[in-house]
């Protein structure tokens, strides 16, 4: 019997070979394949749930507890430090990109070795309510300068700070804000986000370490002290106040927090203070938990200035909606070492909006950044560099540029992951990106980015094996991990 045909070939036959699949599927520059990339950033996100999952642990609740019961007891011990404090607690810590702090260092800590999780803790110092002068913005930068009044409310603001003044701004900058240094209603946010150098950070002048060896017990209650909305008095012309030097308040900052941290003992089942150290504008401190498994939290502290308000200029409208309300804010924040014609300058901060704006990104884009924050944490470990925030600032721009339904599907991950790594290439190697928030602004890549851009390039080219280390990293992380020479010294 004669077998039936469609056109030439018998219907048993061997079916058609199936279509190519896409040049998509593979990433051009390493060969990697995109879906084997995508299962091992979905793998990376499993491992890093202990820490970044939206209920913390106990360890990570104690720990916090811990920080916020110490900043009370500084209050205690130093009247001029907030008794009552607007903190925002942010996962991540500065080398994760959490804030925008310019070029200031990140410190000699690389995860793993040094520290298990990290987070950021905002701090202010004064709160601004709009009514007065004190704040001026330099048009041509991200940078503000606080300046202080003689008397408010019949107080010396300047004899109690005067250890932090900086000189009066020269001129050349136009006041943004109108507002009055009042203290801050106590709130708490945290945020819930994903989450070996290009070699060691210099000895600086900027940087102080302190080891703990014993600590003693902590009271956390704080004393509420009512204060009066204060009413600027001014006695001279507006271009001679001084202002507030963030380097100083930065420096104060610390050394308050290191004498009562060296005051300290051990509590059975408490957190233990292990090290603190200042690197310019931001004081690092790590956290031994009791565990099991023992963890080892890195915190980032920063003095801030919170603003009430929105700067003129800045972004109103972003990708997921309204940036600002009624109740908007932002911070000044010490950024790099950066003296303007004398006059010590803050940098602004919009850290709450971020936050915002972190709860619109799609999952699967989130956990491809966080894939790539990983892999950059490593290169970027006791230098200088500015990628960390650019990498989040290239995540917003993403957004704004790319289809979300993109953007949401989950097998796209690992090619947005190896996106966002390109993009920060070509940021790297022209030295600038612009600003989110602010229009007409950039951010600078630094002095270190053709050394970074190398680095990078070398790691495009094996992303499979980098994201392999990076999970096995978080395994270890999750487990528990040890403190290994920070600083130089033994804990």
């Amino acid at each position: 019997m004669a077998s039936a045909v469609w056109g030439s070939a018998p219907w048993w036959g061997p079916p058609p070979p199936a279509p190519a699949r896409p040049l998509t599927d593979i990433d051009f520059c390493s060969g990697a394949q995109l879906q084997e990339l995508t299962q091992l950033i979905q793998e990376l996100g499993v491992q890093e749930s202990w820490s970044d999952g939206p209920k913390p642990g106990p360890d990570l609740l104690r720990a916090k507890d811990f920080v916020f019961s110490l900043l009370g007891l500084v209050h205690r011990r130093n009247p001029r430090f907030p008794s009552q404090a607007e903190l925002l607690l942010l996962r991540g810590g500065i080398r994760e990109g959490s804030l925008d702090l310019g070029l200031a260092p990140l410190g000699p800590y690389a995860r793993g070795p040094h520290y298990d999780a990290g987070f950021t803790l905002l701090v202010p110092m004064f709160s601004l309510d709009g009514t007065g002068q004190e704040l001026r913005l330099d048009v041509e930068s991200c940078y503000a300068w606080l300046c202080l009044p003689e008397l408010m409310q019949g107080t010396s603001v300047r004899e109690a700070w005067q250890d932090c003044l900086g000189p009066p701004i020269p001129g050349g900058c136009s006041s943004i804000h109108h507002s009055n240094i009042t203290e801050p209603e106590p709130l708490v946010s945290l945020e819930e986000s994903p989450g070996n150098g290009l070699g060691p950070e210099s000895p600086r002048q900027d940087i102080t370490h302190l080891h703990f060896t014993s600590l003693k017990k902590m009271n956390g209650d704080v004393t509420k002290v009512a204060v009066d909305s204060p009413v600027p008095q001014p006695s001279e012309a507006l271009e001679a106040w001084p202002t507030l030097c963030p380097t100083k308040v930065a420096a104060w900052f610390f050394a308050t927090l290191a004498r009562v941290a060296e005051s300290l003992y051990p509590v059975p089942g408490a957190p233990r203070l292990v090290h603190a150290a200042r690197h310019a504008g931001f004081t690092t401190i790590l956290l031994a938990t009791p565990g099991p498994p023992r963890h080892l939290l890195l915190f980032d502290l920063i003095p801030v200035v919170s603003v009430a308000g929105w700067p003129e200029g800045a972004r109103r409208h972003s990708w997921a909606g309204p940036l600002i309300s009624e109740s908007s804010s932002f911070y000044l924040v010490p950024g790099d070492q950066r003296e303007r014609q004398g006059a010590s300058g803050w940098q602004l901060c919009f850290a709450r909006q971020e936050l915002a704006l972190k709860a619109r990104i799609p999952a699967p884009l989130l956990q491809a950044h966080a894939a790539a924050q990983a892999l950059l944490r490593p290169l970027v470990a006791g230098t200088r560099a500015a990628a960390p925030y650019l990498l989040r600032t290239l995540l917003y721009w993403a957004c704004e540029r790319l289809p979300a339904l993109y953007l949401a599907r989950p097998e796209n991950a690992g090619a947005c992951c190896l996106g966002l790594l390109d993009e920060l290439g070509r940021v790297l190697e022209a030295g600038t990106l612009p600003h989110y928030f602010l229009s007409g602004r950039k951010l600078c890549a630094g002095d270190g980015a053709v050394a970074l851009l190398l680095a990078l390039a070398r790691l495009r080219g094996d992303p499979v094996g980098a994201l392999c280390a990076a999970v096995e990293e978080a395994k270890a992380a999750r487990k528990g991990g040890g403190l290994a020479g920070v600083g130089g010294g033994a804990h």
